[in-house]
């Protein structure tokens, strides 16, 4: 790893003396530290291989939490700790999720994960014939008289009309989401739906689902894009088509874990603090790589930049890496908890829970003057291509601190191809392109020196 301090100092010091922009300067070199630095890859490397499919209170989880914990120590921050809390881990089970539709032309398999948190099927599985629909609206048509002992399919795409694919993402993920207990209220078995991704592919996505406990819970599983178009057009030909599904996933005992949390204290304001985050755990069929090891990556790397290159900054520095986002949100709901029973004072949250692929800008939820002061650090960015700065609402770990009037941040990358790795077996080391996580590490330190440095949300 190359270290870039004396050539640092040594630039600062002139451009001190001639009047250059200080923090102009502050910033390339961060990029160039990181730019040319091994610990970035090496950490994710580590992360993702040594510790994959990292679900909430799984032992793998605790894993990565000892891994990262080790590699937060290396890098010198004055405080590391873990925060304790209580997660409810669900298991897929043993067993690959067995999915046939048999139809007049014959039998085929499909390519489909269970949707997490959803029930079994039990050892004889669920078979029925389907009956497909694309929205709520639709479904609340049909009726019980047409729905009832029926698999439901949820096959809404995601948009391709929609420029960003998180909007794209957001629009469809509600029969995900709520799907299952949408279509028991009519009176269905089980419930299939379409992989949330633009990819066509026979790749499928998992993600979460919410059931409603006043109504009966049903299995649900995703299948493949390319599995959904096929069994749609069969569908319009074949009214005797039937599917099979089983699974075998299960909830678990309640299981203790922790957020990892380290800080580098304020030099002139150390009761406020700057939180930056990301979450550590992942779903079971990749490496969790995109989402969210990079994030980890990100946030590390200001305390090793701020360390490495003697940036001493005024306000409290906190790394906060987050446990059960994907699930349950509880290691979300206990630092926000813990933050309001000893009063602390957080002057901003950032999080980075978008992906590492190219840095195009940040989001930002304050009000003026805070936000023009906030658009203005675009022209810090410009050289690095950095351009899209926006109004935002932060990301899902950091939400919570939104109630305390805390100013949430969020990094932007480009969003073309995360879908294709998100929540699927695709979400790997390999996914992740080293100099991609490089510029969003570099682009996340910049952001936290100057919102502190510039005093952005007030003195």
């Amino acid at each position: 790893m190359k270290k870039i301090i004396i050539p640092f100092l040594t630039v600062f010091s002139y451009l001190t003396c001639f009047g250059q922009d200080v923090d102009s300067t502050v910033i390339r070199a961060i990029y160039d530290n990181e730019l040319v630095s091994d610990v970035p890859v090496n950490n994710l490397r580590t992360l993702c291989k040594e510790a994959p499919g990292r679900i909430a209170g799984s032992a793998i989880s605790l894993k990565a939490i000892n891994i990262i914990e080790k590699a937060i120590m290396k890098m010198g921050p004055d405080t590391v700790y873990l925060q304790d809390l209580e997660t409810y881990p669900w298991s897929r089970g043993i067993k690959e999720e067995a999915v046939t539709y048999f139809s007049k032309n014959g039998k085929f398999e499909l390519h489909a994960l269970a949707i997490g948190g959803s029930i079994a099927t039990g050892d004889r599985g669920i078979k029925s014939s389907i009956v497909e629909v694309d929205s709520f609206d639709e479904l609340k048509k049909l009726g019980q008289k047409n729905v009832r002992g029926r698999i439901v399919f949820f096959n809404q795409p995601m948009n391709p009309e929609f420029i960003n694919p998180g909007r794209a993402y957001g629009n469809a993920g509600y029969q995900r989401v709520f799907g299952a207990s949408e279509a028991a209220r009519y009176g269905a078995i089980g419930v299939v739906v379409r992989s949330l991704t633009l990819a066509s592919n026979y790749e499928p996505h998992t993600g979460i689902l919410r059931y409603n406990d006043s109504i009966a819970k049903i299995p649900a599983i995703c299948i493949s894009t390319l599995d959904a178009d096929s069994l749609s057009k069969l569908l319009k030909t074949d009214s005797s088509l039937k599917v099979y599904f089983k699974t075998n996933c299960k909830n678990l005992p309640h299981a203790k874990s922790f957020n990892i949390i380290a800080e580098i204290k304020g030099s002139e304001k150390p009761k406020e603090i700057i939180t930056v985050g990301a979450h550590i755990d992942s779903w079971d069929v990749g490496e969790g790589a995109q989402d969210d090891g990079v994030g980890c990556i990100h946030v590390m790397e200001v305390i090793r930049l701020f360390r490495e290159l003697g940036i001493k900054p005024k306000r409290t520095v906190r790394i906060v890496i987050f446990m059960d986002e994907e699930m349950h949100q509880t290691g979300a709901k206990k630092y926000a908890e813990t933050v309001k029973q000893k009063n602390e004072k957080i002057y901003a949250a950032y999080e980075s829970d978008s992906g590492s692929l190219l840095p195009l800008g940040f989001g930002c939820s304050t009000e003026e003057p805070a936000y023009s002061k906030f658009m203005a650090l675009e022209k810090y960015f410009r050289p690095y291509e950095l351009h899209e700065f926006y109004k935002g609402d932060g990301d899902v770990d950091v939400y919570p601190l939104k109630e305390f009037g805390v100013p949430l941040l969020n990094l932007h990358p480009d969003q073309q191809r995360y879908f294709d790795y998100h929540h699927s077996v695709s979400d790997r080391f390999e996914a992740v392109h080293p100099r991609e996580l490089k510029l969003c590490g570099a682009a996340t330190a910049s952001l936290i020196y100057l919102i502190d440095k510039l005093d952005i949300f007030g003195e």
